[in-house]
């Protein structure tokens, strides 16, 4: 584990039990949940090694350093769970406030992604690895010492808990796609799988209708910016069963469709002009064969055309739907359709929607809701999970958000006829 410590025990008895449902994990669920969230995160992070020559990685201005997102990580959990954040008003505002200190000085400066912005995070000089490390491991094992003595399974009991499980795993999945950025293979056993095939292709209908929008249940954990539910109406579409292909995206290539203007949008070809883009990110001409190439994880491969075109931002998106006269499903429209689980096949890559990232009407954003807030409007909705994530964050209502020129993310797309 590229020495980190070995990870808390449980406190629990019983052994391992399989819980289906994770928006309602009890405590002995998530406490395991914690355990193996953590274990994907020093999975991935294990390929940077133990030195800090290792952690210092060239600047991405698409991501975070590793060394920022471990202890971002741990401090998110301690914010969350362990330090008795409170709300004071300071002129009519409500502003959350820890009751008590970091285990780690100075993680308040270093690690709050509302102080912090993206460019300095790599600008500050941070500790060394070794103090971040032992940090996320005091902290894990301080949170699962607080899950164990908690009195109930009650969803506003376990709701900070739960937050922070999910946000580990959305922070582990950017940790994966740095290393595909950086051309870096990952350490086992966080290599991915091989290929991503798109399966069997074909067209889905959906009669549409009268449609909830957004999480509808009771009880369980939703991510703020799923409620409150919308009731709407949704007309008949049809969908893509399957995300488009590198063969599919490749005949747009081929046609000259980076060098045509009119397929793009205004924001399209204002991104594109400052771009050298004649295909998507990671892929290359082989300088002999002139065979088309694709870098996975620092190995560069022949395109397999079955394999799921990724890594592709909203613009050129929207720029194969147009030439292909197609068009991207509403938000709401990929909703319905995957819960109605009709054959839709989602899960192996994020995928982009026609929605702009806005706030559900009725949301009232909270004090420790800056980081989604600021999302609103400037991003782009997008669904599903890739393979990176793990199966846990699988779930019909879960909204993400990416900025339309974002090509760092594992994020694909299908269509629906106009």
């Amino acid at each position: 584990m590229s020495g980190f410590s070995m990870l808390p025990d449980l406190y629990f008895s019983g052994g391992k039990t399989m819980w289906t449902d994770a928006r309602r994990l009890p405590r002995e669920g998530l406490a395991q949940a914690l355990v193996d969230a953590r274990s994907r995160t020093l999975a991935w992070l294990a390929a940077f090694g133990q030195t800090r020559r290792g952690w210092d990685v060239p600047r991405q201005y698409d991501a975070d350093p590793p060394l920022w997102t471990l202890g971002h990580i741990a401090w998110h959990a301690e914010w969350w769970c362990l330090r008795g954040v409170r709300q004071l008003d300071r002129g009519g505002v409500p502003v959350p406030v820890a009751s008590e200190p970091s285990l780690l000085d100075g993680a308040d400066e270093w690690f709050d992604a509302d102080r912090i912005g993206p460019d300095e995070r790599w600008e500050i000089a941070l500790p060394d690895v070794a103090v971040v490390k032992r940090y996320s491991a005091d902290v894990l094992d301080r949170v699962l010492r607080r899950v164990a003595l908690l009195p109930d399974d009650d969803d506003l009991t376990l709701y900070p808990f739960r937050r922070t499980l999910l946000h580990e795993d959305a922070q582990a999945e950017k940790v994966a796609a740095l290393l595909q950025a950086l051309g870096t293979a990952p350490a086992e056993p966080a290599t991915p799988g091989p290929s991503i095939s798109v399966g069997q292709g074909g067209t889905l209908h959906f009669p549409g209708g009268r449609f909830t929008q957004g999480w509808t249940d009771a009880d369980g954990y939703a991510q703020p910016d799923e409620r409150p539910p919308q009731p709407t109406y949704v007309p008949a579409f049809e969908m893509d069963a399957a995300l488009v292909s590198n063969a599919q995206f490749l005949e747009f290539v081929e046609d000259g469709g980076y060098e045509h203007p009119a397929w793009w949008s205004a924001s399209g070809r204002q991104w594109l002009m400052t771009q050298e883009r004649s295909a998507p990110r990671y892929w290359s001409r082989h300088p002999e064969s002139r065979a088309w190439m694709v870098e996975r994880f620092g190995t560069l491969r022949t395109l397999n055309p079955d394999e799921a075109v990724r890594h592709v931002t909203l613009f050129e998106a929207q720029a194969w739907c147009a030439w292909a006269g197609r068009r991207l499903p509403a938000e709401v429209e990929w909703e319905l359709a995957a819960l109605q689980n009709r054959g839709l096949q989602w899960g192996a890559l994020r995928e982009w929607t026609a929605t702009p990232y806005e706030p559900y009407a009725g949301f009232t954003a909270g004090p420790s809701d800056v980081d989604l807030v600021s999302r609103f409007v400037t991003h782009q909705a997008v669904r599903g999970v890739s393979f990176a994530s793990p199966a846990r964050l699988r779930h019909v209502r879960a909204r993400w958000a990416l900025l339309p020129e974002d090509d760092f993310a594992f994020v694909g797309f299908r269509t629906c006829a106009l």
